[in-house]
């Protein structure tokens, strides 16, 4: 967003700089529109980041922000699987239901935590076609952005 607001910033202040620069070379009594037209611009870019702060600094934003991150349960469910995979013989042959099959549940403990239990199939160690049922507490980091088990249980 504030990638955003500094490409407003610059579109006003080119559309101000464009006729200003038009003004001055078309009339000789430009000057009082001149100023007119600095002074729209500046209200305007003061209005826009005063906008841009107020929101960004909002706590209904930050609520917001924690009720998306921290109730994502496909995106929990996904997360499971990554650290299935890593206890698995076979990775690579590893097939998970998806999140709203039957045999999958995902519970968030409303503290960017989860419960997820659900089943995976995937190849023994003989070769052989396994269906896996697991149960994993995982949580998400806001801050450092990263996921993590807390406890994971492969049957």
């Amino acid at each position: 967003m504030t990638v955003l607001m500094v490409l407003f910033t610059v579109a006003v202040l080119f559309v101000v700089y464009v006729s200003c620069s038009v003004m001055a070379k078309t009339s000789k009594t430009a000057e009082g529109k001149i100023r007119l037209t600095l002074a729209v611009a500046a209200v305007i870019l003061v209005g826009g980041w005063s906008w841009f702060y107020s929101w960004k600094n909002s706590p209904q934003r930050e609520i917001e922000a924690q009720a998306r991150d921290c109730g994502n349960t496909t995106m929990a469910f996904v997360m499971s699987q990554n650290f299935v995979k890593q206890r698995l013989k076979s990775p690579a042959s590893a097939e998970f239901p998806y999140v709203s099959d039957r045999g999958v549940d995902v519970f968030p403990d409303g503290v960017c935590g989860f419960q997820v239990s659900a089943y995976v199939d995937s190849h023994n160690g003989f070769g052989a076609m396994i269906r896996s049922r697991y149960q994993a507490k995982i949580s998400y980091d806001r801050k450092t952005k990263l996921w993590s088990v807390g406890e994971l249980v492969i049957q």
